[in-house]
Protein backbone atom coordinates (compact mmCIF):
# COMPACT_ATOMS: atom_id res chain seq x y z
CA UNK A 1 0.00 0.00 0.00
CA UNK A 2 2.86 2.33 0.95
CA UNK A 3 4.35 2.10 -2.85
CA UNK A 4 0.97 2.85 -4.38
CA UNK A 5 0.94 6.15 -2.25
CA UNK A 6 4.29 6.63 -2.94
CA UNK A 7 3.70 6.36 -7.24
CA UNK A 8 0.30 8.30 -6.87
CA UNK A 9 2.06 11.16 -4.68
CA UNK A 10 5.22 11.39 -7.16
CA UNK A 11 2.97 11.32 -10.24
CA UNK A 12 0.89 14.10 -8.86
CA UNK A 13 3.64 16.28 -8.05
CA UNK A 14 5.50 15.34 -11.03
CA UNK A 15 2.81 16.74 -13.39
CA UNK A 16 2.20 19.94 -11.71
CA UNK A 17 5.63 20.58 -11.23
CA UNK A 18 6.27 19.76 -15.14
CA UNK A 19 3.23 22.26 -15.65
CA UNK A 20 4.16 24.77 -13.68
CA UNK A 21 7.99 24.96 -13.96
CA UNK A 22 6.98 25.33 -17.67
CA UNK A 23 5.05 28.31 -17.33
CA UNK A 24 7.57 30.01 -15.17
CA UNK A 25 10.89 28.71 -16.11
CA UNK A 26 10.64 27.89 -19.59
CA UNK A 27 10.65 30.96 -20.86
CA UNK A 28 13.51 32.15 -19.03
CA UNK A 29 16.05 29.32 -19.89
CA UNK A 30 17.57 28.21 -22.75
CA UNK A 31 16.12 26.86 -25.36
CA UNK A 32 14.28 29.90 -25.15
CA UNK A 33 10.83 29.77 -27.40
CA UNK A 34 10.84 32.34 -30.42
CA UNK A 35 7.03 32.99 -29.45
CA UNK A 36 4.93 32.08 -26.03
CA UNK A 37 4.53 28.99 -26.04
CA UNK A 38 1.18 27.52 -24.22
CA UNK A 39 0.69 24.04 -22.31
CA UNK A 40 -1.21 22.66 -25.25
CA UNK A 41 1.41 22.54 -28.17
CA UNK A 42 3.62 20.18 -28.51
CA UNK A 43 6.94 22.16 -28.10
CA UNK A 44 5.98 22.44 -24.61
CA UNK A 45 5.84 18.63 -23.92
CA UNK A 46 9.03 18.50 -26.15
CA UNK A 47 11.40 21.44 -24.54
CA UNK A 48 10.10 21.66 -21.06
CA UNK A 49 13.31 20.19 -19.39
CA UNK A 50 13.64 22.47 -16.84
CA UNK A 51 9.77 21.31 -15.53
CA UNK A 52 10.85 17.72 -16.08
CA UNK A 53 13.91 18.25 -13.67
CA UNK A 54 11.72 19.96 -11.19
CA UNK A 55 9.22 17.68 -11.31
CA UNK A 56 11.48 14.54 -10.95
CA UNK A 57 13.00 16.23 -8.23
CA UNK A 58 10.02 17.33 -6.02
CA UNK A 59 8.12 14.05 -6.90
CA UNK A 60 11.11 12.33 -5.67
CA UNK A 61 10.89 14.20 -2.46
CA UNK A 62 7.74 13.88 -2.25
CA UNK A 63 7.47 9.98 -2.89
CA UNK A 64 10.87 9.52 -0.17
CA UNK A 65 9.13 11.16 2.34
CA UNK A 66 5.82 9.16 2.14
CA UNK A 67 8.06 6.38 2.60
CA UNK A 68 9.96 7.57 5.73
CA UNK A 69 6.65 8.67 7.23
CA UNK A 70 5.47 5.13 6.86
CA UNK A 71 8.60 3.13 7.91
CA UNK A 72 8.36 5.59 11.16
CA UNK A 73 4.51 4.42 11.73
CA UNK A 74 5.62 0.45 11.21
CA UNK A 75 8.72 1.15 13.88
CA UNK A 76 6.47 3.09 16.35
CA UNK A 77 4.06 -0.38 16.16
CA UNK A 78 6.43 -2.88 16.49
CA UNK A 79 8.38 -1.72 19.46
Amino acid sequence: MTWIKATVSFVVVFILSFVLGGCFLMPHLPPVPDRPVTVFEMEYWLTNWAGALLGAVLGGLSAWQIMRSDRKKVKGRTE
